[in-house]
């Protein structure tokens, strides 16, 4: 009786080669019709990579080199650290999730002018708007005094 070992397996690099980039170029595809969209109508959208079937590291890799780095990059170090990437195409946006390990959550490219996790909430901009009340009272009372601030 024949083993499964018995069977000869040949492992086609070419084809994962191709398979990746035809992955790469339709998540391609999709960022430039995002990005017409955009422009078009100002209607923004995004690409959660993770959410991709069959996506490798190889297609990351792919969309990476393709996409380069452009001219502003962020950290946001809030509940979760998210990196974020402006790529070299203006308004495309990478965007990874990490852990508190450092491990990678998600990752997504967003199609938009200034990526959502980088514009203040309303409610935090009027909690800073107290702290600044503060400051301003407490220099108010400075200088009605004869001492210096602290």
């Amino acid at each position: 009786m024949p083993h499964l070992s018995d069977i000869p397996v040949c492992v086609d690099l070419n084809d994962n080669k191709e398979s990746n980039l035809a992955i790469a170029k339709t998540v391609l595809n999709e960022i430039r019709a995002l990005i017409a969209q955009l422009i078009n109508s100002g209607k923004t959208g995004a690409i959660d990579l993770r959410q991709r079937p069959r996506m490798r590291a190889e297609t990351y890799q792919y969309l990476k080199d393709a996409l380069s780095s452009g001219e502003v990059t962020a950290v946001v170090d809030a509940a979760v650290k998210v990196e974020v990437r402006e790529t070299r195409y203006p308004g495309v946006w990478w965007l990874t999730h990490l852990n508190e390990q450092g491990a990678i959550v998600t990752e997504i490219i967003e199609i938009t002018e200034i990526p959502e996790i980088l514009k203040p909430h309303i409610a935090d901009m009027r909690a800073g708007l107290k702290r600044f009340d503060q400051i301003l009272a407490d220099f108010t009372s400075h200088e009605e005094s004869p001492t210096t601030l602290n």
